[in-house]
């Protein structure tokens, strides 16, 4: 066959060289000295050092190691043993296109362009080159018949990576004469499971390294003389940047639809574009494939939950590749939405889980039913091969864009029953829907774990376990789920976080609380039923302060119920407003009462308390001492009093005490003051008071005087007891003794009034309790009468 083909396209297996004799063509006599030799050689390595780190190992291996194997069986069959070792260390193939020309029935037929030649510089022993320059300079070509060449992997047990077939190749092996190498070479897959393993530590970017056994079988003839088939087996290693990295995938323009008839949906449709830059001097185009998309199940098998097809893809060398990408996704499988055994998870929950976190998650992907177009071993390599597809990381931060809690209702815990607090609202979760993602999505059931902190410290946990009713709004491009909460569990986790809230809602300026909550969601989609778990969402609550718009709570119908020799148990009407938007059930709560740093009482109620006004039903208990005595004596004589209310443990059974330690200016009890009004009749001597009690009692005794301008103008001494009911009450006429130098002032005032000022010790009894407390008046209008 002459070297010189006027065409490549003569024949589809005819040898395509082309040896042009310019100045580019060097000839044995055209040899340096050795110096010259071992100076280029240098030079020559550390060029090739460099090209060598550039170079990419190609994606199909046996372009180009298939062909330099083929020609290094020619030269090793042709020469003795040192020019075969020769060959083998000058041998220099560099490619310059690889590309598939047709898929066939069996294979690929691939076109290999480059340039072959022999580098003597190469060789490192001086007497194998000289050697070897000598015997290629004699032999000037060497032509082989139609070659076999098969790939073999020493360390995956030996298995075949593929065979094949190459074409007569006739190459002028003199030193550095450049042969352009343009031949067409038919490609067959080995054996399936051997491209499997690679293919998946390739995925899974476990392929640092790899040694290839290339055996080559070749007919042989050197000029006339015919050298018969020969075989010759060569070990070609691959590592560092000789071996490929994992591409890196861009998955672009997502969109969900539903597909099927109007309302009557068949399944979810997904569409994307996916690219990845071809990093190789690789050409061809890859016809529609079916793959099916699984997920691993709870024993590791796979469940099927998409078929994915591929639209036409063109592979041009070093550019960028696209490929549009349909998936369509019918009713999940049972199995991937069951809770695993010794799990709280299913299939589906783990996958979704990682995805909504933005980590890395896995698909695996094989080979679907392709269409009569595509070979059967295409199909059947693909079918027979299933690689992981990971995913790229994309956190969905905004989801879940609101998470709050509306119309909340506050149960303290019973002392009888329930050890926790619980809360009942209305949970509202506003969804982010995508904007690529046109598929009707309905939720008919929400339940959560929320975790309530407090200026960043955790304040307790919403136990929202049990799964409650739900319905779901469109709004804009968003999703509005609401769901009727009742009788939460809320447990405190640190109690001094609690005390600081009310410490700030009692005294400061509210509190801003912020609920971090773990959401699953029981959807209805075109795809069925199924349950989205754990998606995370977060929300601010901000309760507002009592003393914000705090009002002194009016006490009304005020009774005693209960008495001892030393207290009084008390009962009234007490009207409060709550000015936040929450109501709270409150079974029991006590607190005690303080003067002055002595505890003189407590306070306990029972109610259920609702934004606005609210009557409730207080009682106390007063432990009347010596401070007691003197807080209730400046009480009823109308002093500016205050109490203070403190809580302590079990203020609130089963809930941690909630510091709270408040003075209040003290309500009211008497529509006036406790003497509403005097009468002192000058004849008889005598004087009647008109008194106002909240509650009916006996005064058992009184010692009194009244003053004008500071001078004392009569006194009462009365130890004889008289019964005071609720109301205004008309005393009995007391002895007066008047004072002889006031008579004039008081007969002055006849018919009119006196402003005198008065000082009582009064002996007080209700029940079994009795004391004696001081009153002073002051301006008190006294009638005078005959």
């Amino acid at each position: 066959m002459s070297s010189r083909q006027p065409s490549p396209q003569s024949s589809e297996r005819s040898p395509l060289l082309s040896r042009p004799e310019d100045d580019s063509t060097t000839g044995y006599n055209d040899q340096p000295d050795d110096e010259t030799t071992r100076s280029v050689a240098g030079s020559t390595e550390s060029v090739e050092g460099q090209k060598q780190k550039q170079k990419r190992w190609p994606t199909i291996i046996a372009l180009s190691i298939l062909c330099i194997a083929a020609v290094v069986a020619c030269l090793g069959f042709a020469l003795p043993s040192a020019v075969e070792e020769y060959a083998k260390q000058s041998v220099v193939f560099e490619p310059t296109n690889l590309s598939i020309d047709s898929f066939t029935s069996l294979g690929i037929r691939a076109r290999v362009q480059g340039t072959f030649y022999l580098d003597a510089s190469r060789v490192r022993n001086k007497p194998t080159r000289d050697l070897g320059r000598f015997g290629t300079w004699i032999a000037r070509e060497v032509e082989s018949g139609e070659g076999h060449v098969k790939v073999f992997l020493p360390e995956y047990d030996n298995v075949l990576l593929g065979t094949a077939t190459l074409p007569p190749v006739k190459v002028n092996i003199r030193n550095r004469h450049y042969n352009r190498v343009d031949v067409l070479a038919d490609l067959e897959p080995g054996d399936v499971d051997g491209i499997r393993r690679v293919a998946k530590d390739f995925m899974d970017g476990k392929l640092k390294a790899i040694t290839a056994k290339v055996v080559a079988t070749v007919p042989i003839r050197s000029g006339l003389i015919r050298l018969g088939d020969q075989t010759v087996a060569q070990f070609l290693q691959f590592e560092g940047h000789d071996v490929p990295a994992v591409p890196d995938f861009d998955v672009q323009r997502v969109r969900f639809a539903e597909y099927g008839l109007p309302g009557h949906p068949e399944g979810l449709k997904a569409m994307a574009v996916v690219s990845v830059m071809n990093d190789f001097p690789l050409k061809f185009d890859v016809p529609t494939l079916a793959f099916e998309v699984l997920l691993p199940d709870c024993q590791d098998d796979y469940l099927l939950i998409a078929a994915a097809r591929t639209d036409p893809i063109h592979i041009l060398p070093k550019q960028n590749i696209t490929a549009g990408v349909t998936a369509l996704v019918r009713q999940l499988p049972t199995s991937l939405t069951e809770i695993c055994p010794d799990s709280k998870t299913s299939p589906l929950d783990s996958f979704i889980a990682a995805y909504l976190s933005g980590s890395k998650t896995t698909v695996y992907i094989r080979g679907g039913e392709q269409d009569e177009n595509t070979p059967q071993w295409i199909g059947r390599l693909l079918r027979e091969t299933t690689i992981p597809f990971s995913l790229p990381g994309h956190p969905f931060d905004n989801l879940i864009k609101n998470f709050s809690l509306g119309d909340v209702h506050f149960s303290l815990p019973d002392p009888l029953s329930e050890t926790q607090p619980k809360i009942s609202a209305v949970v509202k979760v506003l969804v982010g829907l995508p904007p690529d993602m046109n598929v009707n999505l309905d939720v008919d059931r929400v339940r959560a774990d929320a975790d309530v902190f407090y200026k960043g410290d955790l304040l307790g946990r919403l136990d929202l376990r049990k799964w409650q009713s739900a319905n779901a709004t469109k709004v804009d491009h968003n999703l509005l789920v609401q769901s009727i909460v009742k009788d939460a569990p809320l447990e405190i986790k640190d109690q001094s976080v609690f005390a600081k809230v009310v410490q700030d809602l009692v005294f400061g300026s509210g509190a801003a609380l912020s609920v971090h909550a773990s959401v699953d969601v029981n959807t209805l989609t075109a795809l069925g039923e199924f349950v989205v778990r754990k998606i995370p969402a977060q929300g601010d609550i901000f309760v507002k302060p009592l003393a914000g718009d705090f009002q002194v709570p009016e006490i009304k119908g005020m009774e005693v119920v209960d008495t001892s020799e030393t207290s009084l148990t008390l009962q009234a009407k007490v009207n409060v407003t709550n000015p936040t938007e929450y109501s709270v059930t409150i079974p029991y709560c006590n607190v005690s009462l303080w003067v002055n740093h002595t505890r003189v009482g407590y306070a306990w109620l029972s109610a259920d308390v609702v934004p606005g006004p609210n009557e409730i039903t207080a009682r106390a208990s007063w432990e009347v001492g010596e401070v007691g005595r003197e807080w209730l004596s400046q009480y009823i004589s109308g002093y500016n009093t205050t109490l203070t209310v403190r809580s302590h443990a079990d203020s609130i059974p089963n809930f941690p005490d909630p510091r709270v330690e408040m003075t209040v200016p003290t309500p009211k009890m008497f529509g006036h003051q406790f003497l509403k009004e005097t009468t002192m009749h000058l004849l008889s001597s005598t004087a009647t008071f008109v008194l106002v009690s909240p509650f009916a009692m006996y005064v058992t005794s009184i010692a009194a005087a009244a003053y004008f301008n500071g001078t004392e103008i009569g006194t009462i001494t009365w130890e004889y007891p008289f019964a005071i009911v609720p109301g205004e009450n008309l005393t009995p006429k007391l002895p007066v003794d008047w004072n002889s130098n006031a008579l004039g002032t008081i007969r002055d005032a006849l018919g009119g009034s006196l402003k005198v000022d008065a000082r009582a010790d009064v002996g007080v009894r209700i029940g079994q309790w009795h004391e004696r407390i001081w009153y002073e008046g002051r301006g008190l209008g006294a009638k005078i009468r005959l």
